[in-house]
């Protein structure tokens, strides 16, 4: 049987409230709910509807449909039903807090290509601790995307990770993890050869000569094929795509994430011939999160894409 459950009572927030103040108020009283208490539930049960376009429509649908005829509004269970109407956990951190996690990574970017910019130092010759040193930097900096998404996505908010895409996905048959690898391989292979037309040979972004060693070559493998991948995808897709979609819809999410993400992988001067398609292809895995509402695609996607980029460069 429905009760008269009210969000927007329960948050103390007013109808017109804008997002923040949704988010402002629930931070408020979450601090003070114990952990475990009925209070808590409801508050936590509260923001999932009103966190929620779709929670938040279905709410004041059934809200006016009770003005009209007195009957309950709805029932706690059936308007969460709503706001994750594909079995989705919902999305709570707000565009503030992308933009603090944000802090970090760029500004550890922007001294990466600062160094390349100011030394000018030729990548082919460098040393074999060159090399470890430059791996050690890059799995340091994939474990703080990993620490950034979790802070802000599952600690502050208390919610889990799925929230970050972990879940299967809905939607799409068996195949469409290949969809979306076919698109990344698609993309770099017509943007180098429209490179190569132009009589522009672009570089890679890993020295030839990292081949050379052994402890390198290993280091490069664990951290293209394994710590990348999973890093980026929960920081980029999970985190920073959704958040962003949640706000300002699906394509927005995708062409700002994928811009960031090319921006991620910037380096020397000489490899900045591919940013265009490496953002392209961040917009691909984004695509594949959105349409199946999970992280498996794109993760399965860019561990093959980087997979096969490592076995060429180890051959060649």
């Amino acid at each position: 049987m429905a009760t008269d459950f009210d969000p927007y009572w329960i948050l103390d927030v007013d109808r017109g409230a804008s997002a923040d103040d949704v988010q402002a108020a629930y931070e408020r009283l979450i601090a003070a709910a114990p952990e475990g208490s009925a209070r808590r539930r409801e508050i936590e049960t509260a923001y999932a509807v009103l966190s929620s376009e779709e929670g938040r429509r279905e709410y004041d649908r059934r809200l006016s449909t009770r003005e009209i005829t007195g009957l309950p509004a709805a029932s706690p269970e059936a308007l969460v039903a709503a706001a994750q109407p594909t079995g989705r956990e919902s999305v709570a951190w707000t565009p503030r807090d992308i933009a603090i996690a944000l802090i970090l990574p760029l500004l550890l970017i922007a001294l990466n290509v600062g160094a390349s910019l100011a030394t000018d130092v030729d990548t082919d010759d460098l040393t074999e601790t060159d090399h470890i040193v430059g791996f050690g930097f890059g799995f340091v900096l994939e474990a703080a995307l990993l620490a950034l998404a979790f802070n802000f996505a599952v600690r502050k908010y208390g919610g889990s990770w799925r929230s970050l895409g972990f879940r299967w996905p809905q939607g799409v048959e068996w195949w469409f993890p290949l969809v979306v690898v076919g698109g990344a391989f698609a993309t770099i292979w017509v943007w180098v050869g429209l490179l190569y037309a132009l009589g522009i040979a672009p570089d890679s972004n890993i020295p030839e000569n990292v081949y050379d060693f052994a402890i390198p070559v290993i280091m490069l493998g664990l951290l293209s094929v394994i710590a990348a991948p999973l890093a980026e995808e929960v920081f980029f897709r999970g985190f920073l795509f959704q958040g962003i979609a949640k706000r300002w819809g699906m394509w927005a999410g995708i062409v700002l994430s994928a811009l960031i993400f090319g921006l991620a992988h910037a380096g020397g001067p000489d490899t900045w011939l591919l940013l265009p398609a490496i953002a392209a292809i961040g917009g691909i895995f984004a695509w594949g999160f959105a349409k199946s509402g999970s992280i498996y695609p794109s993760l399965f996607a860019h561990v093959i894409f980087n997979s096969v980029s490592f076995i060429v460069g180890f051959t060649e």
